[in-house]
């Protein structure tokens, strides 16, 4: 059976905070910039460590008694999003519990918070501690969204230079693992990754070809005379909307950055809106999926997991600016450093250490070594060839072999994350359309469009 990852409900992001940071750090407050040379850096894990045992458990990490292993140490900070809701250790404890048992010089010191008011507190916590010149060493993307803009600021060290001299390379790993990424410029790393397909209902399709691009998808939803849902019968408007817009950086020519100008007055706009409010849970259960996701990699390669999830449906995959990919889940766990640590490289050497084989062995998702993902691969195959000649009804397996690997190292090479750099054009619409796309009341499209044309159009002319 495929487990479908939960879906956010409401992803929006409150930016003001980041904002306020952004601007105290530009002012001249705060960061001290990078302070070391690449060559000034230690590198404790390099992309070949060496021997590991691929035990697929958690072996001491368990263990929680680490006080008496700190003494001595120099403490470097993280922050994160605790998206166990309490009710176990995250990857990303592991990850720090470990690290902390075989590091002699640095310590990890983990602090999480909760979602809700318990996010929004650290969200303005950390605006002002990072603003001010302070802040904790390393973040996460779930309690420090990434935008263009602090991507822009220097409020994040370049981890390009130290990633390329351990041997973290796209030739080593998947291209997932730079996920914070502005021209040369990598921000933030992910230690593992998940990737989402689509698929499209036959009976929205008809007898035509697959959509080649948003518009025509758009198109044949509008014209579908069936009731459905986009993916499930949970899912708000702005998700549906994000799924149509954020693959493009200059969301399908509605802005362009060049003359800080934009246009939301055309049809396309006009029709990805409506689809969103038509496919978006309004109440009533029982909703057949038009639309449904898909996980892809080990152990279902994706024509085992379309059957599984959506039988009979046609892949459609996620569309961008230079075409149809899979999608690279936002990933709330991405690892960034702050411009302010004083502690580079026990920062460094924790990243670092998330990316090498016996980090690897702790994480869930796909993992981004690729070495490690052979390793993986070919245990997950000898699972399934004796799964082929003593069945197991409950926990039916697809049989993995050299084509199958092929397919999924395309996919997992392929796949890309969603554009950030219309984050907060995207935040305006999201804020100014929620009430239509959730049918809240008697707004209309033409004042919604009319007030995110303004806003945005604002937001374009102070950048200038």
């Amino acid at each position: 059976m495929v487990v479908k990852k939960a879906k956010r409900k409401n992803k929006m992001q409150k930016l003001i905070p980041l904002a306020c940071a952004v601007l105290l750090f530009t002012s001249g407050c705060g960061s001290r910039g990078e302070t070391q040379e690449t060559e000034d850096i230690e590198i404790f894990y390099h992309a070949d460590d060496g021997e590991f045992d691929l035990e697929y458990g958690y072996g001491t990490s368990w263990e929680t008694p680490l006080e008496e292993v700190k003494e001595g140490k120099v403490v470097v900070t993280l922050v994160a999003l605790d998206m166990t809701g309490g009710a176990g250790l995250s990857p990303l404890t592991l990850l720090v519990n470990q690290f902390n048992r075989e590091n002699e010089k640095y310590w990890i010191e983990l602090e999480t918070c909760g979602a809700g008011a318990e996010l929004e507190t650290m969200w303005d916590r950390l605006s002002v501690e990072i603003g001010a010149g302070g802040g904790p060493d390393i973040m996460t993307n779930g309690v420090f969204p990434v935008t263009q803009e602090i991507m822009d600021s220097g409020i994040l060290v370049n981890l390009a230079p130290y990633l390329e001299q351990s041997g973290v390379t796209p030739q080593t790993y998947f291209p997932a693992y730079a996920s914070a990424v502005s021209g040369d410029r990598i921000y933030g790393i992910s230690y593992c990754f998940s990737v989402d397909g689509y698929a499209l209902d036959p009976a929205v399709l008809g007898d035509r070809e697959p959509p080649e691009d948003v518009e025509a998808l758009a198109d044949l939803l509008l014209e579908y005379p069936g009731h459905g849902s986009f993916i499930g019968p949970s899912l708000r408007g702005q998700y549906i909307l994000e799924h149509l817009l954020e693959g493009s950086e200059d969301l399908w020519g509605m802005v362009d950055w060049e003359e800080n100008t934009c246009d939301f007055t055309g049809p396309l706009f006009s029709k990805l809106l409506e689809v969103a409010r038509r496919y978006r849970e309004d109440g009533k259960k029982g909703y057949d999926p038009v639309v449904q996701d898909y996980y892809v990699g080990t152990p279902w390669p994706p024509l085992e997991s379309i059957q599984q999830t959506c039988p009979g449906s046609v892949p459609i995959g996620f569309y961008f600016d230079d075409g149809i990919h899979y999608q690279i889940a936002k990933n709330a766990d991405m690892l960034m450093i702050n411009a302010n640590t004083e502690h580079l490289e026990g920062a460094y050497a924790f990243l670092s250490y998330t990316l090498c084989q016996k980090g690897q062995n702790l994480v869930g998702g796909e993992p981004v070594n690729k070495e490690f993902w052979e390793s993986s691969y070919q245990y997950q195959r000898e699972l399934s060839e004796m799964r082929q000649v003593l069945p197991d009804p409950q926990f039916p397996m697809p049989l993995l072999d050299d084509e199958t690997r092929r397919i999924t190292v395309e996919i997992l090479e392929d796949a890309q994350y969603m554009s950030v750099r219309a984050s907060a054009i995207l935040n305006i619409i999201y804020e100014e359309a929620d009430g239509y796309l959730e049918g809240e009341g008697d707004v209309k499209l033409e004042d919604v469009i009319d007030k995110i044309q303004n806003r945005a159009q604002l937001y374009l002319d102070e950048r200038k």
